[in-house]
């Protein structure tokens, strides 16, 4: 087992706190957690379980030597990752991916130690842990706690068996875990053994399944934090920086090498740029930087998770491969021309100057690194056409009477001109064909049509104009026909839902919500499943930017009722999930539907034009296609049913058509 190094066992232990009652006389303690950016606490969420003020709107006190000269702190409940409420006491039996918290202390002015975080997504260094907390004394009052384990095996993604070299006391559940090795907190305590030596802990990388917006905020704050402490001051970069040269001396000094300076400034730049806008981009520039090909790697959310992914088991880091992804991170982000000014300047003129230190040929490596297309030449969101803007593939459905599950259909295909013809094609006859085949019947009559009217870094979009109860038809996950290697259509294309049964009808409030939304300025969401006992009214009075968002299918049950509700109202965009969203165990929405709601009203303030939204969510699916992480957006069917635009005549004009 590592010995103890007495300046960092001083360090983590003003970090190390514990969590109790706002109640006054009430002083027994909760459990243990640990501060991890201004203002941040990280514990396990069973310790706040069925704690009386410890629900979404109540406070509790955090308390700890180095927080606040030793007095109580007003804290929060932020986030947990439970799929249930912690209203209801639950013990440390919750799934380990579950078991962990977030509490937010309400005073920003309060200064306080943070602990450093690894970035490391599954590297350990060593076996050896040293284990921090705090358990309560006779009268339940707290106690600081420390101890010494050894790590025997992990167990799936996130739980780490600790061995028998202390009996882990009470109320250690949500301390840190630190690896002696790199001198960094890998894990949280969760449980004990009880009456037996050890226990198990939670592997930080569990942090990347908050919000993404959430978990950059805190790890942002980290860094930045640590990004401030200079050297000379006693401070964890310090102390892994006389640990290395103590491991390395005649080599550390060596500028190709990449110490844990270059890696606080590093962190401390990246928190501060845009960030990335997909796990996939992350897992692109690490494998650019590392000049490997293609290979499943670990979730990654921020910048940060990216540099992580780059260490390698030695202490020893190649500076050349950090500085590649930098370098490609500073690139991409001055692709997309969203990114504050100067923190992008000192990103780019830190990377430059840390390239000169190193060997020439490494230098030449750092500068020619470029962006691969897919990514440089993203571009701007391309616009939904407008009338006689560009091509567009209409599909339409129409249900036989004594068949709900067939269908006839038409294909239309309108080359986009301003009096260009439309070309069609039908099958009218017979029984039809059944809706779980149709993509295969379409897909080569699809690839026809869309060669006939796909411009170069345009596709055309793919429009399904259907009854309500087909709403739910997942188009998007059909072959595109016309891509080499095939792809699927909502990967490819935007694809859009329209209302069939506007064809037949003049709605005034239609045409009038349309043109408000189009001059909003800015789009959010709303959700409009049981939103109140009236969603009639609910639907119809939305302000003119507010899209309606349902976390349910729109093709039958309370799904179907509110989006005929929408259409009545004159909505002529809308967002559903396809299937019931995550966690649906009843009709009744839970944390999983209001996480959606709070993720697309976080996605549609980026958007600036309404007719951006259809190839957003095609950019999301590719990304995510491509990637190893999955987004929320993946199942979600978009309504886009432009007035101006208005459905053909059901009957083709005679001699206006041609087959494709």
């Amino acid at each position: 087992m590592s010995e103890r190094n007495p300046r960092l066992d001083a360090l983590i232990r003003k970090a190390t706190v514990f969590l109790h009652s706002a109640r006054p006389g009430d002083d027994a303690m909760w459990g243990s957690g640990f501060l991890v950016a201004p203002g941040w606490v990280l514990t396990c969420a069973h310790v706040l379980s069925g704690r009386g003020g410890a629900g979404d709107a109540e406070e509790f006190r955090v308390s700890g030597p180095g927080l606040n000269g030793g007095r109580p702190v007003a804290a929060r409940l932020e986030a947990h990752l439970y799929d249930g409420s912690l209203d209801e006491p639950a013990d440390e039996s919750l799934p380990v991916e579950q078991d962990v918290a977030l509490v937010r202390l309400l005073d920003p002015s309060v200064q306080h130690e943070c602990v450093w975080l690894s970035d490391r997504p599954e590297h350990w260094m060593s076996d050896d842990r040293l284990v921090y907390g705090y358990r309560p004394d006779a009268v339940g009052r707290a106690v600081p706690w420390r101890g010494t384990a050894r790590e025997n095996t992990g167990d799936g993604e996130y739980r780490l068996r600790l061995g028998p070299d202390n009996e882990f006391p009470e109320g250690v559940s949500g301390g840190p875990v630190l690896d002696p090795a790199t001198n960094a907190v890998v894990a949280l305590i969760k449980c004990r053994r009880a009456g037996r030596d050890g226990g198990s802990a939670i592997a930080l990388s569990v942090l990347r399944r908050f919000d993404p917006s959430l978990y950059g905020r805190v790890m942002a704050g980290h860094d930045q934090w640590h990004g401030t402490r200079e050297s000379g001051h006693n401070n964890w970069i310090d102390i892994q920086t006389d640990q290395a040269i103590h491991a390395n001396a005649a080599r550390y000094a060596d500028a190709d090498n990449w110490n844990p300076a270059d890696r606080r400034q590093a962190l401390a730049l990246l928190a501060r740029v845009e960030p990335a806008n997909a796990p996939s981009t992350i897992g692109m520039l690490v494998r650019l930087a590392r000049g490997e090909s293609p290979t499943r790697q670990p979730l990654s959310v921020v910048w940060r998770d990216g540099h992580g992914q780059l260490c390698e088991e030695n202490e020893l880091q190649d500076a050349l491969v950090f500085l590649r992804y930098l370098r490609l991170v500073q690139l991409f982000v001055e692709a997309r021309g969203r990114s504050e000014k100067s923190a992008l300047e000192q990103l780019t003129q830190w990377t430059r100057a840390r390239s000169g230190r190193i060997r020439p040929v490494g230098i030449a490596s750092v500068r020619e690194v470029a962006l691969p297309d897919e990514l440089l030449h993203g571009g701007p969101v391309v616009r939904y056409p407008r009338p006689g803007e560009g091509g567009v593939v209409l599909l339409e459905l129409e249900p036989l009477a004594e068949d709900s599950s067939r269908v006839y259909w038409t294909l239309r295909v309108d080359d986009g001109s301003e009096n260009g013809e439309v070309s069609w094609d039908d099958e009218r006859v017979g029984p039809g064909v059944e809706l779980r085949g149709l993509g295969a019947v379409l897909e080569e009559r699809l690839g026809r049509a869309f060669r006939a009217v796909d411009r170069p870094e345009r596709p055309a979009p793919l429009e399904v104009a259907t009854e309500l109860r087909h709403f739910d038809l997942p188009v998007y996950g059909w072959r595109d026909g016309d891509q080499t290697p095939p792809r699927s259509l909502g990967d490819a294309r935007p694809v859009v839902l329209r209302d069939a049964g506007r064809r037949r009808v003049s709605d005034e409030s239609w045409e009038t919500r349309w043109r408000a939304m189009m001059a909003a300025g800015q789009l959010t969401s709303r959700g409009t499943v049981f939103d109140s006992p009236s969603p009639k009214g609910d639907v119809a009075d939305l302000p003119p930017g507010t899209i309606p968002l349902q976390c349910r299918p729109a093709g039958a049950g309370a799904g179907l009722t509110t989006m005929r509700l929408a259409l009545d109202a004159g909505h002529g965009v809308a967002l559903w999930h396809l299937q019931h969203y995550v966690g649906h165990a009843s009709e009744d929405c839970g944390r999983h539907c209001e996480k959606l709601y709070e993720d697309t009203a976080r996605f549609l303030r980026d958007i600036e034009n309404p007719d951006e939204l259809p190839d957003h969510i095609r950019r999301i699916r590719q990304r995510s296609n491509t990637g190893t992480g999955r987004h929320w957006a993946d199942s979600v069917a978009l309504l886009y049913d432009d007035p101006d635009r208005p459905l053909p005549p059901e009957e083709p004009e005679e001699g206006g058509y041609d087959s494709p």
